[in-house]
């Protein structure tokens, strides 16, 4: 009698080996599609670089090298999920379809009918949902209330969208049967889902041409937020080209064996090896790709990451600026210590006191016979005017759109600063500093993008209360109150403007200008807040996105964002013009200050960014400046200043000592008054001043700075990579001069006015 037999499958070790096989040949689709998609990663780093073929080919290869890794991260992954799908062998389009065509036997037409539908009901559902959020965070309501609605909206339509499916279905499925003559077999689910699918994905991209970074744009329009910088979705998308490569390779390259696939897959981390060196000696190579490649940028910062020995967050490779990464106390952004013989910051050497005192000497303003504070009112007041997200180009400055008429008629009987910049380009970084009176890296802050000051720094308001001013703030948003410290120093802080406790910060689509301008109009109204002398800072919210349309402003238009930006300007515009009116009107309006600035600017596509932060770019700093002083003739600064002189500016306004002789050592002012400026002597012209701009690294940006000395601005990125631009003869910063005689002449100013910094390091680990 014969032993049955029985076949078992296969024996672990071959499984091991076919799986092996599977992973080299997964790693090999994604190494080659990895070349791909990096040179379009790199194709956008590059572009507006004009004709350079060197500076493109040494990108090409850079942007290869550090997307390598990534790809073969991507490519093991994806090659390891198709084993977990289909154990047994790999799959491919075929069978992949194969299986949804064999979920369709004995019922095709209902499959194929079904599918489609359920493809363009969950876009429609998501594009409904997007309404109605888009609609019900407008309302002024609770924020739990708010989003219940949404929850609960959300599936109410999630269930009417699944009734739908269902009803359609047979209709659709006796179409689909009548089309072929009644034959269910010619009824194919993969063509009908297919053709649903690509339906959907030209009805979003359809929406994100033609909608608005707010979501404007009619009922596709919603899709317009895509094109904001934060939700771009080309690196999602070149990675997921990438996975499906690698998903896919082991049936288009099964006859390669797999150790040639592993060793071909392995090739382009040579171009990573050559990157760890190349980048060191081609910075404007390394700030293409931070800056322009969607994957490749966000490889480069890992790679530093791992690179880095010390632990100091500076590498010694791939353009991490760190000059000696065996000692965290050197790296790039590391205090210089004067003659101790180290390049602790690696500036190029050590920096010496003597050099420091020639260089660069402290920017306090000459003495005069005629002090301009003598000049002042004794009863001076000060109302201070910020605007959020304020260009500098207003009507006066030479727009010709009628943007700014108020702000227009105070420049004219006013000190206009023609080139005024911010301290940063984005609130958190910028209106903290300015109102201490530091530069950001000099403040005590947490790591938080909205940055929370400890009380080891002290407010101006603080300092002018305790010379017994009445002092006053009016905002439409929470982060201007006991949040971030910036209400102290208040005797009242107006928050009748803002959302509610616990509404979302990111989330801009209420008008409060005229809220704003009541409020303020409230508290000036009061005896008991003007009765003496009195500060007053009105923080104005409107020009910053998300940007809205006002019918009772004239209209620029809708066709771009910088026409609903420029309506939401004149409709700021129109308020601060309520308010000046009022102060104008008033008893105490001619001895009244008025100082009118912005936090930062925004990008309408200029260096192929929109919106603000992350850069230092002119159009992102520069800001208006106009300070009105009762009695001082009107006039107009060229010289370039900065708004860390706002603070000395308004204690001098109103006669309020800094901080004196022999105080704490956290206990300084950064800046000098303006108060010289605005009482120039005819044809008397200001003096030349440095200008920094310093915008510590925070949870999503890296630390950037600016140096100007005349027309020369100075770019630092990360501590490490430089950029250079002649704003005489290229205001539009687009020929970087980094490497050229005039960056030697610059970089020891720069090294020196770094060296006064009293910086405070500050990282994730202090919340």
């Amino acid at each position: 009698m014969k032993r049955a037999s029985s076949s078992p499958g296969p024996a672990v070790p071959t499984l091991a080996r076919a799986w092996a096989g599977r992973l080299a040949r997964s790693a090999l689709g994604a190494s080659v599609f990895g070349v791909v998609a990096a040179s379009l990663d790199a194709g956008w780093a590059t572009a507006g670089a004009g004709d350079d073929a060197a500076f493109q080919l040494a990108t090409y290869l850079a942007d290869i090298g550090v997307f390598a890794p990534v790809a073969l991260v991507v490519g093991l992954l994806a090659g390891a999920s198709a084993i977990v799908v289909d154990p047994s062998g790999p799959p491919s389009p075929a069978t992949l379809v194969g299986a949804l065509r064999v979920r369709a036997i004995g019922r095709p037409a209902d499959i194929a009918a079904f599918v489609p539908l359920a493809v363009l009901a969950a876009f429609l559902w998501m594009t409904l949902c997007a309404h109605l959020a888009r609609a019900l965070l407008g309302l002024e309501a609770a924020p739990l209330l708010v989003g219940t609605a949404v929850a609960a909206g959300a599936l109410g339509l999630g269930l009417i969208a699944g009734l739908a499916v269902l009803a359609l279905t047979p209709p659709l499925r006796r179409a689909l049967a009548n089309a072929s003559d009644g034959r269910p077999a010619c009824v194919d689910p993969a063509v009908t889902g297919g053709v649903a699918l690509a339906i959907a994905a030209a009805l979003f991209a359809v929406g994100v041409a033609t909608g608005g970074v707010s979501g404007e744009g009619g009922f596709l329009g919603v899709y317009g937020i895509f094109k904001r910088p934060e939700l771009d979705l080309r690196a999602p998308a070149l990675l997921l080209v990438v996975a499906l490569a690698a998903f896919l390779a082991p049936v288009a390259v099964r006859t390669a064996r797999a150790p040639v696939a592993l060793l071909a897959a392995l090739l382009p981390l040579a171009l990573t090896a050559r990157a760890a060196s190349a980048l060191n000696a081609e910075p404007a190579v390394a700030q293409a790709i931070e800056r322009g490649a969607p994957v490749g940028g966000k490889s480069l910062a890992v790679l530093r990451r791992l690179a880095d020995r010390d632990g100091d967050r500076a590498a010694g490779l791939f353009g991490g600026g760190d000059c000696d990464d065996r000692d965290a106390r050197v790296h790039p952004l590391a205090e210089e210590i004067l003659d101790n013989g180290v390049d602790d910051d690696c500036s190029g050497g050590d920096l010496t006191a003597a050099a420091l005192a020639a260089l660069a000497p402290a920017p306090k303003a000459a003495p005069r016979a005629d002090a301009p504070a003598a000049r002042l009112p004794a009863d001076l007041n000060v109302v201070l005017v910020t605007v959020d997200t304020l260009r500098w180009d207003l009507g006066y400055a030479g727009n010709p759109r009628p943007v700014s008429p108020n702000l227009d008629g105070l420049a004219a009987r006013s000190t206009v600063f023609e080139r005024a910049y911010s301290l940063a380009s984005y609130t958190g970084k910028s209106v903290g500093p300015m109102l201490i009176g530091k530069y950001g890296s000099e403040t005590h802050r947490n790591w938080g993008h909205f940055n929370k000051f400890s009380k080891e720094d002290t407010f101006v308001a603080e300092r002018l209360k305790r010379a017994g001013v009445r002092t006053m703030s009016v905002h439409g948003h929470r982060y201007f109150g006991s949040f971030g410290g910036l209400d102290r120093g208040f005797d009242v802080v107006d928050m009748s403007a803002a959302p509610p406790e616990g509404a979302p910060w990111d989330v801009d689509n209420k008008a409060t200008s005229a809220a704003l301008t009541d409020a303020a109009l409230r508290l000036l109204g009061s005896a008991d807040n003007t009765g003496g002398r009195f500060f007053l800072w009105v923080h104005y919210l409107d020009p910053h996105a998300d940007y809205l349309r006002h019918d009772d402003v004239a209209s620029f238009g809708a066709a771009s964002q910088r026409d609903l930006y420029d309506g939401e300007v004149a409709f700021t515009d129109r308020h601060i013009g309520r308010l000046l009116d009022a102060i104008a009107a008033a008893p105490y309006g001619g001895r009244t200050a008025i100082v009118v600035t912005s936090d930062h600017g925004e990008a309408f596509g200029e260096h192929k960014m929109f919106r603000h932060g992350f850069e230092l770019w002119e159009e992102l700093v520069r800001v208006p400046l106009v300070v009105h002083v009762p009695g001082a003739a009107p006039s107009r600064v060229s010289a370039r200043r900065s708004l860390i002189d706002i603070a000395p500016t308004l204690l001098d306004l109103m006669r309020v000592p800094g901080p004196a002789e022999g105080a704490a050592a956290s206990d300084f002012l950064s800046g000098a008054s303006l108060l010289p400026d605005v009482f120039l002597a005819p044809g008397e012209q200001a003096q030349a001043r440095d200008v920094l701009i310093d915008m510590p690294a925070g949870p999503y940006n890296d630390a950037r700075r600016s140096f100007l000395r005349g027309d020369m601005k100075l770019t630092i990125s990360g501590g490490a990579r430089f950029e250079l631009y002649d704003l005489a003869s290229d205001p539009e910063e687009r020929k970087n001069l980094w490497g050229t005689p005039a960056a030697k002449e610059i970089e020891p100013y720069y090294a020196a006015a770094r060296a006064r910094l009293r910086e405070i390091r500050v990282t994730g680990a202090r919340k």
